[in-house]
């Protein structure tokens, strides 16, 4: 992402039609559309989806050199750290879904870099880098190094990694 793209000026959606338009809706339900319709950018959880899309884009674009997407790499980085590791204990980790941790691990496994083998209880997986894997992990540090500078340039690394660590706790009191 450039300098100029992180900056460029949000897109604003024009209303066809005002809320209180409407003849489905009730007085009620058009003031209170009217009350909330311009305050969307307060919303947290939308904030930080859009932080969400825009810096994941931004380390995809930094990564595609060694053909790696940033959710593949920040996978492989938890995996290398807990190995072998469970993939229930990874999803933990890593707060994510079963369904999206199988298809991410599948995708990393197919193409060489993640080794899943069965735990002594069969229905467990184990879940390891493989030399590939760490060699494509190696190969990546500089690039994720590089976009890193760049994004601590405009976000303050230091604060989301606060934030992250607030969310885990949050994530972990929740489960």
């Amino acid at each position: 992402m450039t300098e100029r793209s992180a900056k460029s000026r949000p897109v604003r959606a024009s209303r066809a039609v005002p809320p209180s338009a409407s003849p489905t809706l009730s007085r009620s339900e058009a003031d209170t559309i009217a009350r909330y319709v311009d305050r969307g950018r307060e919303c947290a959880f939308a904030n930080a989806r859009l932080l969400g899309r825009v810096v994941t884009t931004f380390y995809d674009e930094a990564l595609k050199p060694i053909e790696l997407r940033a959710s593949q790499l920040a996978l492989m980085w938890a995996v290398l750290a807990c190995e072998p590791v469970e993939m229930g204990r990874l999803g933990e980790v890593t707060q994510t879904d079963q369904t999206t941790l199988s298809r991410t691990i599948d995708k990393l496994r197919r193409a060489g870099l993640v080794d899943v083998e069965a735990g002594q209880d069969r229905r467990v997986r184990l879940l390891r880098l493989t030399a590939r894997g760490r060699r494509q992990f190696a190969r990546a540090m500089p690039l994720w190094e590089a976009a890193q500078r760049e994004v601590d340039g405009w976000l303050s690394i230091t604060t989301l990694r606060d934030l992250a660590r607030k969310a885990r706790r949050l994530g972990s009191v929740h489960q």
